[in-house]
């Protein structure tokens, strides 16, 4: 009888100090109110399956508008600079864990982003990785791949760039990595 009074009270034990374990949703500033303000993307680049090429800052290697910049408004709008003005550029929405940031253009083109650090200084963001290998995509996966394929055209030894596409492996996939700073 002892016995099952010492395996009762080990089980009881266990249980509630597993039943206390530290939760996981570590508790954060309000992701929204981190995002809503004006972003400037200064590093650039794309991820293949084989290799990361950083994009160098130049006209023809911008992400967000002419200038790389983009603004979360607080009414979940998004903003950009072109041709020399500000123009409001579509809606954003986050994901409730706050690690998904939804851009649609104004063209109703959908981007999911994953929010890889957010602060009230830096930003940087991810789009999917997109397998360019397979048949059919979604307009999501061609604009990444097209934006992909543009960003490294930029930096091709062809058209004055300083690598040599002809001795790397053919990409089987493309993500556009964004690292930015609050301005």
């Amino acid at each position: 009888m002892k016995i099952n009074h010492y395996l009762i009270l080990v089980t009881l034990s266990v249980a509630t100090l597993f039943g206390c374990s530290k939760s996981k949703d570590d508790v954060k500033p309000e992701t929204t109110s981190l995002l809503t303000r004006k972003w400037s993307f200064s590093e650039v680049s794309v991820k293949t399956n084989a290799k990361t090429y950083a994009i160098p800052p130049s006209d023809e290697a911008s992400f967000f508008g002419e200038d790389n910049t983009i603004t979360f408004n607080t009414n979940n709008t998004y903003s950009t600079v072109e041709d020399g003005k500000v123009i409001e550029a579509g809606t954003w929405k986050l994901s409730g864990d706050g690690k998904t940031l939804t851009l649609i253009d104004i063209d109703k083109t959908t981007t999911d982003m994953t929010v890889n650090t957010l602060s009230d200084t830096a930003i940087e963001l991810a789009t999917r990785n997109v397998d360019v290998t397979k048949a059919n995509h979604s307009d999501e996966e061609l604009n990444i791949a097209f934006v992909a394929g543009m960003l490294l055209y930029v930096i091709d030894l062809d058209n004055g760039g300083t690598v040599d596409f002809s001795k790397e492996p053919e990409p089987k996939s493309y993500q556009v990595l964004l690292k930015g700073k609050a301005l």
